[in-house]
């Protein structure tokens, strides 16, 4: 039996633990304000929920570039840009427009 080996899953835990407090304490706010509220916002092509799942007061993201899409079926998709800074935050404003046939 390796004695060691528990000793170093505590200390790979505690610093994983260190970790996540690090990245939540340098978090920052994003907020999606949309005229379709069931429209779908990606994250860097990640589906992370509805529109009014991101109205204000938004809810915390790792800082950083991130690239935002947001899309909903027979509407144009609406794109943005934004730099979140550490305790900071970003707004996007979205007016997704039916598609015509």
């Amino acid at each position: 039996m390796n004695i060691r080996a528990p000793r170093l899953f505590a200390l790979a835990l505690a610093f994983g633990l260190m970790t996540c407090a690090t990245a939540r304490s340098g978090a920052g706010i994003f907020e999606v304000q949309c005229n379709v509220p069931e429209a779908m916002v990606l994250i860097d092509d990640v589906v992370v929920g509805r529109a009014a799942d991101w109205a204000p007061p938004g809810r915390a993201i790792r800082p950083g570039f991130r690239r935002v899409e947001i899309r909903y079926p027979g509407y144009h998709s609406h794109y943005a840009e934004i730099d979140i800074a550490d305790g900071g935050g970003a707004r996007v404003k979205a007016e997704l427009h039916l598609l015509l046939d």
